[in-house]
């Protein structure tokens, strides 16, 4: 049996199964005139409502539609403003390939559920897109850094939090972004939380971002080997990072050659395609 598809075809079916009722009360009664205008006002209801309500599924699969194009735009941004950086500053851009890696890897490490990998590794990859407000002789560092330097730079977390946090869905990446430099002791930047308040994944990329700035061979300061990085974050350990992210991470470079320990071969296209199918596996139906 089939239903009609279209309002229109809906009220001709009914008027026909309102003639169908007329045709057998009317003949007993006056009660049976009743029992028409009670049926045929129920059935008129009954096919309005069910009008309404697939006008109103069209309409939300219309915006839901929108939506999922104007989140596609939204990525889309960012994924602009990351490959901008990497015209400006080749630096910054294969430091944010190579936490999002790391990142993704030491959550994996740390029995997280699928789900918070992803966000590591996409809070990983846009942690530092709030460097993009910076002019060049700061984001480059090829110059003496002033106090009012230091300053605008202590602004990047907040800055690529407010940029994140405007893309659907992407409120808890902005989370992690505005507090991956705070400490475990409380003295870290924008607003001095401690221990626990921070959120687990800012923790965790807060270890992956020293260790990669230690000892990335594309630094702006003498990078150091990865045994070198590794004894300061044990020296750090407990006050700036957290411990169990750093003895989880630590392990995980074990075994590693050369080029992963220094994040060598993290590309930011890879990155982004990654990125790419996670948001397009998450918002899949089902």
């Amino acid at each position: 049996m089939t239903f009609p598809s279209t309002p229109l075809a809906v009220f001709a079916l009914a008027g026909i199964a309102i003639e169908a009722v007329a045709a057998s009360l009317l003949h007993f009664s006056t009660a049976g005139l009743f029992a028409v205008a009670a049926a045929s006002a129920t059935l008129l209801v009954a096919v309005w409502l069910l009008a309404t309500a697939r006008a109103e599924a069209r309409q939300r699969r219309d915006m839901e539609e929108r939506i999922e194009r104007l989140g596609g735009l939204q990525v889309s941004l960012l994924s602009a403003i990351l490959r901008t950086l990497d015209l400006r500053d080749r630096m910054t851009a294969r430091h944010s390939a190579a936490v999002a890696r790391y990142s993704r890897e030491l959550a994996a490490a740390a029995g997280m559920p699928e789900e918070q990998q992803d966000l590591a590794h996409t809070a990983g990859l846009l942690h530092d897109i709030g460097k993009f407000i910076l002019p060049d002789h700061i984001l480059k560092g090829n110059t003496q850094l002033t106090e009012a330097d230091w300053a605008e730079i202590r602004r990047h977390p907040h800055e690529g939090a407010r940029i994140v946090s405007q893309v659907d869905h992407y409120q808890p990446v902005g989370e992690v972004i505005l507090a991956h430099h705070e400490r475990i002791d409380g003295l870290g930047y924008p607003r001095g939380l401690a221990g626990d308040e921070i959120p687990e994944i800012a923790r965790l990329i807060a270890v992956v971002d020293c260790y990669d700035a230690m000892t990335a061979r594309d630094s702006y300061r003498r990078p150091i080997g990865s045994d070198e990085a590794i004894i300061e974050l044990r020296r750090v350990s407990g006050s700036q990072l957290d411990p169990r992210f750093v003895e989880l991470f630590i392990g995980m470079l074990e075994n590693r050659d050369l080029s992963y320990r220094h994040g060598q071969d993290a590309d930011l296209e890879t990155a982004l395609a990654i990125s790419n199918h996670v948001r397009a596996r998450t918002a899949a139906p089902g």
